[in-house]
């Protein structure tokens, strides 16, 4: 009773393990885990260069001081100013000045009280066409982070994809175990047979030789089998991050197997890839990108205009104000036409890259699919030699139970029966990764 009782509740244990899937490696993905920080740590940076071009546009608060005592002049002048750049260009100011007695650097001359000064600067081209290097760089920066953000998903997809492959290795290495184990098996029940034939004299003490020569061989095989399948289960687990004994309490690996994985239209697939990659999504930003650098580079055809107006306010003297104009033309425009031709090939570049990727990508999905398609028609022939070399091997031990066979042939059956087993198990893993490998390709995990 109490062995019944123990083995329910081995049973309750065993069956309490939860099944190990693939959706569950997303679980240990997370920002704890090395491998997916890494892959992702880049959008943080350029989260930061965002806010740094952000930066530009800080209002600032300047001060100066100068106090001057020559042999034969004096002066001192005090000023604090607020400045706001905005992004198309224009500046703003308002402060407060003072000077008095003889200026080195500049001729103003205020009240005694000193006076309030505004002004406003504004780059005429710029606030025409809307665009300005403060604008350039701020818009530059956030689509950076958008690109950062479409390479992250990228990395991801990625390394789900390399860590599911490995998941797949591992359950194939399981049962390349469990095959050899098998086998093993067999040979100590023939051994079992073959001992009490050689005891009842019906076989010579030789056969009993053979038999655990071969089991010897046999535990040496499963023993290979054995290290493959822990040292490809470790470098799974250094992805999850998670001790090997702490995963056997949690998970049980499931069986390779033919699953009903159904596949899109090729044409949809095909659509769906080019829409959801976010592979291409990054070369669509990058475009962006230039477009802006080309509709800034536009203005340097044109000369540069700036205009300042200053107003200021003096309690006694009352207002003041003063206009200033800048002009700036290149007469050669190198500096436009270079840049020009720089962007214009640069984006003839990046829209064939983009070309090129497409098509790389149809091929793909193209040859996957016929990969899918062999593949199965492979898996059904392996599938009914298996059930023939498990016949002959039955047959086999049929006639050494009647004694009219040996031990020799009934090894090379066994052999045979465990390659098509392995055979078949490799088919059913390299599908496993085909279909993997069509998600990757659609930009899924």
């Amino acid at each position: 009773m109490k062995v019944v009782s123990l083995f329910f509740v081995c049973l309750f244990f065993l069956e309490g393990k939860e099944v190990f899937l693939p959706q569950h490696i997303h679980q240990y993905l997370n920002k704890k885990n090395p491998f997916y920080y890494q892959a992702i740590g880049e959008q943080y940076i350029a989260k930061g260069r965002e806010l740094f071009s952000e930066g530009s546009l800080d209002t600032q608060l300047n001060a100066s001081y100068d106090n001057k005592n020559y042999p034969t002049t004096s002066g001192t002048y005090e000023e604090v100013e607020l400045l706001k750049p905005i992004e198309n260009g224009i500046e703003f100011s308002v402060g407060y000045r003072k000077a008095e007695g003889l200026q080195e650097f500049n001729n103003i001359q205020t009240g005694q009280n000193g006076e309030i000064i505004s002004s406003i600067k504004v780059p005429l081209l710029s606030v025409l066409y809307d665009i300005s290097k403060n604008k350039v760089d701020i818009q530059s920066a956030r689509l950076g982070t958008v690109q950062s953000e479409y390479q992250s998903k990228y990395n991801l997809l990625k390394l789900y994809f390399n860590i599911t492959k490995i998941y797949y290795q591992v359950l194939l290495q399981n049962q390349l175990k469990d095959t050899q184990k098998r086998l093993l098996h067999k040979a100590k029940k023939t051994h079992s047979f073959i001992a009490k034939q050689v005891q009842a004299g019906q076989l010579p003490s030789v056969a009993d030789i053979e038999i655990r020569q071969l089991i010897l061989g046999r535990e040496q095989q499963y023993i290979y089998e054995k290290n493959n399948f822990n040292m490809v289960q470790n470098i799974f687990l250094q992805y999850l991050g998670v001790e090997k004994k702490d995963f056997s309490k949690m998970y049980k690996l499931p069986m390779l197997g033919m699953k009903k994985n159904m596949l899109l239209d090729m044409n949809e697939a095909i659509r769906l890839a080019i829409e959801n990659r976010p592979d291409l999504k990054v070369i669509d930003v990058e475009l962006e990108k230039l477009a802006l650098k080309k509709e800034y580079n536009n203005l340097e055809q044109y000369p540069k205009f700036d205009m300042k107006f200053s107003g200021v306010y003096d309690p006694i003297n009352k207002e003041g104000y003063k206009v200033s104009l800048n002009f700036n033309f290149p007469l050669e425009r190198r500096k436009y036409s270079g840049m020009d031709e720089v962007l214009q090939k640069k984006n003839l570049m990046i829209q064939n890259q983009k070309l090129k990727s497409i098509r790389e990508l149809e091929t793909s999905i193209l040859n996957i699919y016929q990969k899918i398609k062999t593949k199965k028609m492979t898996i059904k022939l392996l599938k009914k030699e298996l059930l023939l070399v498990k016949k002959l091997e039955s047959v086999e031990i049929k006639k050494l139970h009647e004694g009219i066979g040996n031990l020799m042939f009934l090894n090379q059956r066994e052999i045979v029966t465990l390659k098509v087993e392995q055979k078949l198990l490799k088919e059913y893993y390299e599908l496993a990764t085909y279909f993997l490998e069509v998600n990757y390709l659609l930009g899924k995990h």
